[in-house]
């Protein structure tokens, strides 16, 4: 209770930034933004679209025909500027005093307050009534000292055969909105999604297809799908309480279709479900009362503690079910703990410090995933040893006691004592001439065909309930055999379970035998090849649009944009320290500095460049200017020449003077191939080599650099968590399971199940990326369980290899597979979600517990059959059955 006031923090703990989230903490594109936005600050009434990185409140709208056809043609033009006017002028927010209604005019970044019109749309429809003499050369049209760069506002584009644009299928309409003050940001906001109501709900034309984006449009996306999260969360919770409910019955040995009411323990499995609540509940308080932030990718904790907590159920449940009814409670539970207890620690300490290990990767998102999961599966195993086990020892007491499983109440009737007294001493005499003639057994005290109960007319004065501790107790009928007697000491409660049977006596000797053995080894090479072959073909990168269920209208907006990063967009570089342009040899090594970014794989060339000093000098060639190192040509001339030519809005926005003197300058640089997240990646590490090793102090950025970074880091960093995690791993394996082999058995297992998950992960579509990366962490530490939990009853067991491969499946074959079956029936709901990130994590989870539980069940059992069992150095203390 103490720990759930912390969720009235949840709100204000939330994060849900893409771009701080899914990047370093320490990313270079942090830097590189602040030199451009120190440099070149936003100005709300000086402001040019593309010249500043720190607008937070934008309408951005991407057009095409519906035919597919272009753009460029009178009516598709004409219906493009029909809907921007009405942006612009027809869509209001109220204030909150409701006395005003504010439009796109109040609201606009400006420019001298003149709000940006999309002028591009009104140029084309102009350019048709002057027979097209504005030149259209893609990606950088206009004039010599007034380019019109159409790479931004063109996608999807054709050309002639001397490079003028033809056609093109999408443009762009812009709108940005002030963001300066607190109360006209929130207004923005609030037109921002009046137009995203517009659009989605109100808007049809008949002539153009449109996908829009705003600012708040991939947090909002992020935010449904945490929404998508609960009600699946809730079928896949009721999908494995009903699971555990059904399996925590048992059927009457002597007769298969009728329920033991006594054995069955549908409370404890209630109990069991109910500790992964607490777990959640105190995990996720205690983090929010700590001020730890979180994002929407922690939704899928849940799922996580549910698996290992029915996981660890089961486990117990199996064990304690193994142990003598004969003995009292504390002995059961002393002997389940003993047993479990080593094993639901492996689980839960692996599961732990593999999420330990994953606070040290330098994405925030993992790191907030892995505190809240690492902290989760502390205070689950935490409630297993104290909550749960306390249920399990209070069931204990019932099931002693011959209650009901679901009403407690005795189903035993009253008997008169002083008959039972007579019975008592007669049952103690048999024992002692027996125990004359036969070696110790346990024997009962009270005999089925001779105790006589009495009617339920006796009144309560005279009777007593039989007393617990000869509730379990059966005597033997006198006519059997000694070795009889012994046998049925126990009771048919002590017959094995038929799964258990089938496990020891059907299926262990059946994947023994040398046919199969050699089966499995050909399966296990052919496993094994496929999934090297995905781990070596493996892909990088967490696409934008993968944030976002497929039916969100932000995810066709994504598939849109592709087209406008296929060619044009524009690399910024800044000149932070400019040389002296009087002297040509530094204007030839400035110019060097640009021909160097514009011939990569991932850049246009001179043609895409846009730079004061290269239009200038065309200037100066047009007018037939001798080129002179003089103060008078490169200082008064081109200093009026900035302030009076056509485009000198432009070059000042891309300039800091210092007097007459340069502080600092930037250019741009037309970029192409830059779609997909590896071209990101490749890009931007490329171009950052490119301007480190250049002079007057050089930076670059993009607006992709911020998820080229974690494209860079996600490689290198799961390498560095997957080798940690496998060593520690190891270390945990060998410390707890007393069989140094064994622990190296465990961790091949995992390597080989690890190996499995990726190899097949990236043949089922999933990249690797910051949401994949939480899932393989997690993989780890399931990956772990699955297999050391039956070589640990291989450990514990006895007798030669086969001996104890068949004690093993008989003693945690059935929980293993109820485990991995209890979790892939649970998550199996994840896979109706459209959603990039749930599916990843289905996905994983899934390909987890199949090959884990293939891995214990299979290929583990046969391998361990192969090997002498002295090579595993067991010491006979270990053998705990």
């Amino acid at each position: 209770m103490a720990c759930s006031i912390g969720f009235l923090r949840m709100k204000d703990l939330r994060v849900d930034d893409p771009a701080y989230v899914f990047t370093p903490s320490d990313a270079r594109w942090r830097r590189e933004i602040n030199v451009f936005n120190e440099n070149w600050p936003l100005d709300e009434n000086k402001f040019l679209p593309g010249k500043s990185f720190e607008t937070k409140r934008f309408v951005n709208i991407l057009i095409r025909a519906k035919d597919g056809g272009s753009i460029m043609r009178d009516n598709v033009l004409q219906e493009i500027q029909i809907l921007n006017n009405w942006i612009m002028n027809n869509i209001s927010v109220p204030t909150d005093d409701l006395k005003f209604n504010l439009t796109y005019q109040d609201l606009c970044l400006s420019y001298d307050w003149v709000c940006g019109a999309n002028e591009h749309i009104q140029m084309l429809i102009r350019r048709n009534d002057v027979n097209q003499v504005l030149d259209l050369h893609f990606p950088r049209g206009g004039t010599k000292d007034t380019p019109v760069y159409l790479g931004s506002i063109f996608g999807d584009v054709n050309f002639f055969e001397n490079g003028t644009l033809s056609d093109a299928k999408l443009t762009q309409l812009f709108y940005f909105l002030k963001q300066d003050q607190k109360m006209v940001e929130e207004y923005s906001s609030k037109f921002s999604y009046a137009i995203e109501t517009f659009l989605n709900q109100v808007y049809s034309s008949d002539v153009i297809s449109l996908s829009f984006a705003h600012y708040q449009s991939l947090e909002d996306g992020l935010d449904e799908n945490a929404k998508a999260f609960v009600p699946n969360f809730v079928v896949s919770f009721f999908v494995l309480a009903m699971y555990a409910l059904i399996s925590s019955f048992s059927l009457k040995s002597s007769n298969a279709k009728k329920i033991d009411w006594i054995s069955s323990k549908p409370w404890l499995a209630t109990a069991g479900m109910f500790t992964t609540v607490l777990s959640i509940v105190s995990a996720f308080g205690f983090l929010f009362l700590l001020g730890v932030h979180y994002n929407v990718i922690n939704t899928i904790i849940p799922f996580l503690i549910i698996a290992i907590g029915i996981d660890d159920m089961f486990l117990m449940n199996a064990c304690w079910d193994q142990t003598s009814k004969s003995l009292s409670v504390p002995e059961r539970m002393s002997k389940t703990l003993s047993h479990a207890g080593v094993a639901v620690t492996i689980t839960n300490v692996t599961d732990i410090m593999s999420f330990a290990i994953g606070c040290i990767t330098d994405l925030p998102g993992i790191q907030f995933f892995c505190i809240y999961a690492c902290v989760s599966v502390a205070f689950s195993y935490l409630y297993q040893l104290t909550f749960f086990s306390g249920a399990m020892a209070i069931m204990g007491e019932v099931e002693r006691e011959k209650r009901h499983c679901l009403f407690f109440y005795r189903t035993l009737r009253l008997v008169d004592i002083s008959k039972m007294n007579e019975e008592a001493d007669s049952k103690l005499q048999q024992i002692k001439n027996i125990s004359r003639s036969a070696s110790p057994a346990p024997f009962n005290y009270l005999s089925s065909s001779n105790s006589s109960f009495s009617s339920d007319t006796d009144s309560f004065s005279s009777k007593k309930t039989i007393p617990a501790e000869f509730a379990w107790k059966e005597q033997p009928s006198p006519n059997s055999s000694i070795s009889e007697k012994s046998k049925k000491s126990h009771g048919p409660h002590e017959e094995k379970d038929r799964i258990v049977y089938f496990l020891g006596l059907v299926y262990g000797p059946f994947i023994l035998s040398n046919s199969v053995r050699l089966f499995s080894a050909v399966i296990f090479a052919i496993y094994l090849v496929i999934a090297l072959y995905g781990c070596y073909n493996f892909r990088e990168g967490l696409n934008p649009g993968n944030l976002v269920t497929n039916d969100h209208y932000i995810a066709k907006y994504f598939s849109d944009i592709k087209h406008f990063w296929r060619i044009g967009p524009q690399l910024h570089v800044a000149v932070l320290n400019p040389p002296n342009l009087t002297l040509g040899e530094n204007r030839e090594k400035l110019l060097d500095v640009v021909k160097s970014f514009e011939n990569t794989p991932y850049t246009l060339g001179r043609e895409g460049t846009v730079f004061f000093l290269l239009e200038y000098m065309n200037y100066l060639t047009d007018l037939n200017v001798e080129i002179a190192d003089t103060e008078k040509l490169w200082n008064t001339k081109l200093n009026s020449w900035l302030k009076y030519t056509g485009g000198s809005t432009q070059w000042a926005s891309n300039i800091r003077m210092n007097g007459t003197e340069f502080q600092s300058f930037r250019f741009q640089i037309a970029l192409k191939n830059f779609v997909e997240p590896n071209d990101h990646k490749h890009a931007a590490k490329l171009l950052r080599e490119i301007a480190d090793r250049q002079p007057y102090n050089v930076v670059v950025y993009h607006e992709a650099f911020p998820f080229a970074d974690q494209y860079l880091i996600i490689l290198p960093a799961t390498i560095q968590n997957v080798v940690i995690s496998l060593l520690c791993m190891a270390v945990v394996s060998f410390l707890l399971v007393p069989s140094l082999p064994s622990g190296f058995v465990i961790f091949v297992s995992i390597v080989s199940i690890n190996i499995g998950v990726f190899g097949y992960m990236t043949l089922w579509g999933v990249n690797l990326d910051a949401v994949s990366m939480i899932s393989i962490i997690m993989s780890i530490g399931f990956a772990v369980d699955l297999s050391a939990h039956i070589i640990y009853a291989f450990v514990t067991s006895h007798g030669d290899t086969k001996q104890r491969v068949i004690g093993a499946l008989e003693t945690l074959g059935w929980p293993i597979f109820q485990g991995a079956s209890s979790t892939i029936a649970g998550i199996s709901i994840l896979y109706t979600v459209d959603a990039y990130i749930i599916l990843v994590f289905f996905k994983t989870i899934w390909l987890t517990m199949l090959i884990g539980a293939i891995h214990g069940l299979f290929f583990i059992p046969v391998f361990l059959s192969l090997v002498p069992v002295e090579f595993f150095r067991i010491p006979k203390s270990s053998e705990l059955h």
